[in-house]
């Protein structure tokens, strides 16, 4: 590696915490009034810190200010900023060396190392084409990748997109020469910086296992997981209990999420699923990004219309109050880096390292559950189902070989518990029932996951394929429906789940996860079921 007057290093973020543009803006709130300002790098569970460069960096720094890199992911959008310091200990997460010249928003978290700037400003992203790629003292920055990234080396940077499709959130380059390449190089997975709905072609993930949460019920009013004393948060204990599970080796591909994200709708709980997410990603050994994750909206992530459905009108009149879905269209969008569509349904398809192909849809059954009348019912509309197999090309698809998964939040079945007799109780399933399961069993889906109740079961339909036909046993469709507990929800036994395929079997593990230290995080439950 060549000497740091030659090094520049590029660092990855993008404004998951706070609101868009935010985060520059921040930090430069707090160069104008103190100077300068702390900026805390976080990285990804497969990269590894770069201890030789950075402390190398930090002597340098401080003789004569280093230029570094800024680049926004989310937007697109290129910083140059000016860095006089350096700090941290190998492979240990610390503070902030000094917490009043670093954002409130997360000057109370640990990262891996901390740089101390004078200066950010923005700067065009043709200003990256006089920079190529160069090794650091360790040539790999990854652990257990299955990516080589070595014809990166000493090649020209073509563009932001060019460095948002490889998995890191650090780079190091130096100004090109002369006998630099120059050609632009694509990965496999390049046709997702498009931001999209919906998938078009399969991710290759490097994980073999789905993660499912749901309710997580986020807010800081009421946090179930919080009850009692903890000093962990709620992603760390789902990251270390996946680290340690007995399905070794268990690397997550994707992450389910099947609604109530928050407790009430509020821009501050959809703040703290952003942190949530990142806090998530850092445990994880392969993290999750925007073309691995799937959610669904709950009844807590909406606001309540004050009142009923008036007569005559069609379930999805609730969309012409966009007021009460715009905190999480804020969300989804800093997820996905694009507005939701109407009907706030998406659909990924994934690749696992197994060689598992799924296809994975998230249909919002939240149409009538705002209205008071309403209360309780989940609803999703034959115009949302048309809308989500025309997007996902399942009308066209003659030779399936993948497995197909539909998440929503309320329930299809009702709920394996008692409940008190009361004419206006709500079932908590969905009207359209018998629709929605023509419809999976038409586009052969073969499991049904679904949240909303907080309470863990699953069970086994058989449908027929054909229902005006004789009804034989060779002519029933499979699905199996499964009923995910609260991750964060208060008063009930928090749990997730990871979802793996083994042959022609889904093997469903719940896990039970404890907000007091004196309890330990464990296994609960193992389903082995056949798909086909």
């Amino acid at each position: 590696m060549s000497e740091f007057s030659e090094i520049i290093i590029i660092l990855r973020f993008r404004d998951l915490v706070t609101k868009e543009n935010d985060t520059i803006k921040q930090h430069q709130e707090i160069i104008q009034q103190h100077g300068s300002v702390w900026w805390g790098w976080w990285k990804k569970g497969t990269e590894k810190t770069p201890v030789p460069e950075l402390a190398q960096l930090g002597v340098y720094a401080k003789t004569s200010p280093a230029t570094i890199y800024l680049v926004d992911s989310g937007q697109r959008l290129l910083y140059r900023a000016s860095c006089i310091n350096v700090e941290f200990i190998p492979n240990k997460k610390i503070l902030s060396p000094e917490t009043d010249k670093t954002p409130e928003y997360y000057r109370d978290q640990s990262y891996f190392a901390w740089f101390q700037f004078t200066e950010i400003e923005s700067c065009d992203e043709t200003e990256l084409k006089n920079f190529s790629y160069v090794n650091c003292h360790d040539c790999d920055l990854f652990i257990d990748s299955n990516i080589n990234y070595s014809n990166f080396n000493n090649k020209k940077i073509h563009s932001i997109a060019e460095l948002i499709q490889q998995n890191r959130t650090i780079w190091f380059i130096r100004p090109a020469i002369g006998t630099d390449i120059e050609n632009e190089i694509v990965l496999l997975n390049s046709e997702f910086i498009q931001p999209t709905h919906f998938s078009t072609k399969y991710y290759q993930s490097s994980g073999n296992a789905l993660l499912w949460l749901s309710d997580l019920h986020l807010s800081d009013k009421n946090n179930g997981f919080r009850d009692g004393t903890i000093s962990q948060t709620l992603a760390d204990h789902i990251s270390q209990c996946i680290a340690k599970a007995e399905r070794n080796p268990l690397k997550i591909g994707g992450l389910l999420i099947s609604g109530d994200i928050t407790f009430q709708a509020e821009e501050e709980g959809f703040d703290l699923a952003r942190q949530f997410l990142k806090n998530l990603n850092n445990g994880l050994s392969t993290p999750v990004s925007s073309e691995n994750i799937v959610l669904c909206p709950g009844n807590h992530d909406f606001t309540r219309e004050s009142a009923n459905l008036p007569a005559g009108k069609d379930p999805d009149y609730i969309y012409n109050n966009p007021g009460n879905f715009s905190a999480y269209s804020e969300f989804y969008k800093s997820i996905y880096n694009i507005d939701p569509n109407k009907y706030f349904a998406q659909g990924r398809k994934l690749l696992l390292s197994s060689g598992q192909l799924l296809e994975i849809v998230a249909l919002n059954s939240l149409i009538l559950q705002q209205y008071p009348n309403f209360a309780g019912h989940g609803y999703i509309s034959n115009e949302q189902l048309d809308f989500v197999a025309k997007q996902m090309g399942w009308d066209n698809s003659e030779n399936q070989t993948s497995i197909r998964i539909v998440m929503m939040h309320h329930h299809y079945l009702p709920t394996c518990y008692t409940e008190a007799v009361e004419a206006t109780r709500a079932s908590s399933t969905v009207y359209d029932a018998d629709r929605l399961m023509n419809w999976l069993v038409k586009y052969n889906v073969k499991l049904l996951l679904h949240g909303h109740k907080h309470k863990s079961f699953i069970s086994r339909i058989d449908y027929p394929r054909q229902p005006e036909s004789n009804i034989t046993i060779d002519n029933m469709h499979h699905i199996i429906v499964s009923a995910m507990g609260g991750t964060g929800a208060s008063g009930v036994q928090n749990k997730f789940a990871t979802i793996c395929f083994e042959g022609n079997d889904v093997v469903i593990d719940f896990y039970n996860i404890y907000s007091n230290e004196s309890e330990k995080d464990h296994l609960c439950q193992t389903i082995r079921l056949p798909l086909r």
